[in-house]
């Protein structure tokens, strides 16, 4: 028992803040300003767009982060994630996160 407590606490930095402190209302509200690009659901119609929808939290704190703090670069995405709190950041992964999204076969 210790030993999944002690991996659990190593563990819990890398898995990211949103298991803590995410609010998927409020990632909701702030996503509003996403759907120009990426689609009202997190699913772009524009093929230079990433569709962000049931992406891993984790991967879209990373890429929110890295754009705002420069290690990634995108003229739309830096200005958008430029003035994000880190909790902003945590919502509105946590919110894309939990879109259920499947892809079919053509």
């Amino acid at each position: 028992m210790t030993r999944i407590l002690l991996a659990l606490l190593v563990a819990l930095p890398w898995i990211g803040t949103s298991v803590l402190s995410d609010d998927i209302e409020n990632g909701q509200k702030l996503a509003r300003q996403c759907s120009v690009c990426h689609g009202r659901e997190g699913v772009s119609n524009d093929p230079e767009v990433p569709i962000i929808a049931g992406q891993h939290a984790f991967y879209l704190e990373k890429s929110l982060k890295d754009y705002r703090n420069g290690a990634r670069q995108d003229r739309r995405m830096t200005l958008i994630a430029g003035p994000l709190s880190d909790d902003q950041i945590s919502d509105l992964a946590a919110w894309f996160a939990s879109i259920e999204f499947s892809v079919g076969q053509p």
